[in-house]
């Protein structure tokens, strides 16, 4: 940077975004992020036939027009503008998307380096760089206001910075363009309201808003239009309105710890937190048919329970929020452990048709019914499993440790008014497991103590140096929301499963994650594309930087 004494945080970042070659992405992260394609464009597809994206798609060609770029999935010529804001829409329409440590990137990270790098002609390298950029900034920005009003997919404003640096970067603007093209994204951060986001066909501009505007700042700060540099860390910027804890301490670490490690893929349309349940479920049916040699009948199951996590609980329990709350609308199956449970039993699978409208209600008695035999209750023990097997890779014990606890109990109290409750953990389940536990509780404490007391006293411990994301083991990161199922059945038997690890997750053989990958993308394009195109298409994908433009793949990806 340039006439900069001390550079803000997004000249910082915007430094790296101007340096970072594709050949210091490491192979692995490459890999993961090819295979991020292949699950955004399978979602594109199956959205693409549901009754809003129709809406989406049509809305998109009509108010940007016409143009030079594939309107996907379908192949019609129209803007620039048009192509990602109904990609980045109908990527998020079924939940059918991927995440990493923190946030769903690829609504942004996919399409806009994609659809860009075909109106720029720029090299598939270029596009790949440029995705993985919008991965590490985005999720890291998730990361920065952990402590917020927001989760998840509700983190939209990371799809406008992470689609303003991607684009500068496709554009092959300097770092100081591209600082300018992050904090043109930034002036008017989106904030998502959750009754808008649990049900109603609004869910959809999520991520097509901000991707789209973006985009846009990119195309502004090239001609030299300009931003608040600070934006960020100023006393009334980003972090002090979006978080009621800001940890600045998550945008570290750039070219050292590469966040598209963390890659997710979903193998089904609905929010992560429904993953883990949906394997056990599955896992029961295929086990009840090789022990018996026949398919499980629900109506000989009279109850299942469900354990899971807090962060499933909460999901659940925010899926019924607002007057657009019904157990049959296709977004709020998304995040109804009932209604995908419910699915799995009267289709044997789930995929994005079975999500439709036209299919929840042609079977709406039926989920009602098995529905309502679904009970879901938090297990604390798998929430306290899931930081255990976190920390390790993260360290967050040492992260914790250097923050002001003063803070961190106004961000929780901030936290419980906002849910109006404390996000699963009740008091009588609390002080049991810290019955269970006393010595580990004892322990951590005595640590806590230590490391504090440390901080104190010169040469003690507790004065290293500051954490950063760094000194994260990211490659070996697992994403651990376990969850129990248990299927009680007529004659008293009952079945059960637990399931740690989401199989599309990290911590799950990545070649056996390539193969779902695959399998969705040919079950999703089968409308568009015969077998054999989808095949020929999916293995260009995965060999998407030996190719000298984009444009023979995303013709493909339309079909005829």
């Amino acid at each position: 940077m340039t006439n900069a004494i001390k550079e803000t945080l997004l000249q910082e970042i915007a430094d790296w975004v101007s340096a970072v070659k594709f050949e210091q992405i490491p192979p692995s992260a490459l890999e993961k992020a090819k295979l991020q394609i292949l699950s955004v464009l399978a979602a594109i597809h199956s959205s693409a036939k549901t009754r809003a994206g129709k809406i989406l798609l049509m809305t998109a060609k009509n108010f940007y027009g016409n143009g030079n770029v594939p309107l996907l999935p379908t192949g019609e010529k129209v803007s620039l503008s048009a192509s990602v804001f109904a990609s980045a829409g109908l990527s998020v329409a079924q939940d059918y998307d991927d995440y990493l440590l923190f946030g769903h990137t690829g609504h942004s990270a996919v399409s806009v380096p994609l659809l860009l790098g075909q109106f720029l002609k720029a090299s598939p390298r270029e596009i790949l760089t440029a995705q993985v950029i919008i991965n590490e900034i985005s999720g890291r920005i998730g990361a920065s206001v952990l402590l917020g009003p927001h989760n998840g997919q509700t983190w939209s404003h990371i799809h406008l910075i992470g689609s303003a640096a991607g684009s500068a970067r496709l554009l092959g603007l300097s770092a100081d363009k591209i600082a300018q093209a992050m904090a043109i994204s930034f002036y008017q951060p989106t904030y998502v309201l959750a009754p808008g986001f649990m049900g109603p066909d609004s869910k959809l501009l999520t991520s097509a808003v901000p991707a789209t505007i973006g985009l846009q700042s990119a195309f502004l700060a090239e001609k030299g239009f300009t931003g608040a540099l600070d934006i960020l860390e100023n006393k009334q910027g980003f972090l002090k309105h979006f978080s009621y804890y800001p940890l600045p301490m998550m945008l570290s670490g750039f070219g050292k710890a590469w966040v598209t490690e963390t890659l997710a893929y979903k193998i089904y349309p609905g929010c992560a937190y429904i993953d883990t349940t949906v394997d056990a479920m599955f896992a029961i049916l295929d086990k009840y048919k090789k022990n018996t040699g026949k398919e499980l009948d629900a109506e000989d199951i009279t109850e299942i329970i469900v354990e899971a996590t807090a962060l499933t609980v909460e999901m659940d329990r925010l899926s019924k929020v607002g007057i657009s709350f019904d157990p049959l609308n296709p977004v709020s199956v998304n995040f109804s452990i009932p209604g995908n449970l419910a699915l799995v039993l009267l289709k044997r699978k789930l995929t994005g048709e079975d999500l439709t409208e036209e299919n929840l209600q042609a079977n709406a008695d039926k989920i009602k019914l098995l529905g309502g035999r679904v009970k879901l209750k938090h297990n604390l023990e798998l929430t306290v499993d899931m930081l255990r097997k976190m920390n390790p890779v993260l360290k967050i014990n040492e992260l914790f440790r250097t923050l002001r606890l003063r803070g961190l109990a106004q961000a929780q109290r901030r936290i419980n008014q906002q849910y109006g409750r404390r996000m699963g953990l009740e008091f009588e389940p609390l002080l049991e497991f810290l019955r269970k536990n006393a010595w580990l509780t004892l322990k951590t404490a005595v640590q806590g103590a230590r490391f504090r007391m440390g901080k104190l006293v010169a040469g003690k411990a507790g004065e290293g140096k500051a954490w950063s994301l760094a000194d994260a083991d990211l490659e070996n990161f697992t994403m651990p929301f376990s969850a129990i199922v248990s299927v009680k059945l007529k004659n008293g038997e009952m079945l059960t499963h637990r399931q740690d690890i989401p199989y599309g997750g990290p911590g799950e053989p990545l070649e056996e994650r390539k193969k779902l990958m695959l399998n969705k993308f040919m079950v999703e394009t089968r409308d568009a594309l015969s077998e054999k195109e989808a095949r020929d298409v999916a293995e260009k994908i995965l060999r998407f930087e030996e190719f000298n433009s984009c444009e023979e793949i995303l013709g493909g990806i339309c079909g005829k």
